[in-house]
């Protein structure tokens, strides 16, 4: 997926952190019940939210919803924790990075899409399965979904691990350069990198070699609210899902009237749009509901922030670990019909 993370994020991350533990959250107190800041990367994934707005569906709800940009995840998280913004969209994976620890300020209350191809690995013609990488040199920026999609993949077909090879971080927007070096046998990336890195390569019979779509679930894009503002206004975040999953309906009915409004806000054209689409779904509301669970029982979401967990903490990307249930809210979504 298009998460382009800044160059130093890792540097970044850990400053953060260590200010978080120092001083504690930064306890924003809680504001306007009537208006939601929510903050998002670049991706199309994200549509929903732009599509609700230009639809006066946050409107007709009572609320009023401002839309930020920002694929710079230490920055966004900081906001959160200073109460700039009470809502921000992840992959469940990187909603367990950066220090996040019990009381950090964000909470899962819902999902908005789900990768289903769009995040991957491309290899070259020698490596037929994730097993060959054992010992190879293989580069991916780090914080991306691909990383997990590969940790899995190696976990589940090889019992490897991804410390079983020789990792180069790069930056994902790179991949088809650095895949020009013989040395590198893969490179993790997003679309239209991925499609674009084996195009580009034929001469080493560049393919996709794994994928989100090999990955039930794993990438799966969350809604997280302020934890702060949650307990203070609940009622606006009710009113935020249903016009959110509303805007879900109004695309899977009306996507040709739909795609040109959600790519405009991404800068992209509607045909660049429409090539996303095999890549990603996103989730209306009785698979959202599913994926939370009923006010009674856990839902999917909890096996997969389990199963993501564990590959973060291999990695080393997360240094605690967290338990879903302090991590996700089940009331907010179970209250719409």
């Amino acid at each position: 997926m298009t998460r382009i993370l800044k160059t130093l994020l890792m540097c970044l991350a850990a400053g953060w952190a260590a200010l978080s533990l120092a001083g504690g959250p930064a306890g924003a107190e809680v504001g306007n019940a009537n208006k939601v800041t929510c903050m998002y990367p670049v991706w199309v994934g994200f549509g929903p939210v732009h599509l609700a707005n230009e639809l006066g569906y946050f409107k007709e709800e009572g609320i009023e919803v401002e839309e930020i940009l920002d694929d710079d995840m230490p920055n966004a998280m900081a906001a959160m924790e200073r109460g700039d913004i009470d809502c921000y969209l992840r992959t469940v994976g990187e909603y367990q990075g950066l220090g996040r620890r019990k009381e950090t300020q964000g909470i899962i209350i819902g999902t908005i899409d789900l990768s289903t191809g769009g995040d991957g690995w491309a290899a070259d013609q020698s490596i037929k399965s994730v097993c060959d990488l054992k010992g190879k040199t293989i580069a991916v920026e780090p914080n991306l979904p691909a990383r997990l999609i590969l940790q899995m993949a190696l976990k589940k077909d090889c019992n490897l691990s991804i410390k079983d090879t020789t990792l180069a971080d790069i930056a994902a927007a790179d991949a088809i350069g650095i895949f020009s070096d013989p040395k590198v046998a893969a490179v993790g990336t997003y679309e239209p990198v991925l499609s674009q890195v084996v195009a580009a390569h034929k001469e080493r019979g560049a393919h996709v070699l794994v994928s989100s779509k090999d990955q039930k679930d794993l990438i799966l894009d969350i809604i997280m609210a302020h934890t702060g503002e949650l307990k203070g206004n609940p009622d606006k975040y009710v009113k935020f899902l249903r016009a959110i999953y509303k805007a879900v309906d109004y695309f899977n009915a009306n996507q040709e009237a739909a795609i040109p409004i959600i790519a405009k806000q991404f800068s992209i054209t509607a045909d660049d749009f429409k090539a996303t689409l095999p890549n990603f779904r996103y989730t209306p509301l009785a698979e959202a509901k599913d994926f939370i669970g009923p006010a009674d029982k856990e839902g999917r979401v909890y096996e997969i922030f389990n199963e993501a967990m564990d590959l973060n903490l291999e990695f080393g990307s997360s240094d605690v670990k967290l338990n879903p249930e302090d991590h996700i809210d089940r009331s907010i979504i179970n209250k719409l019909p």
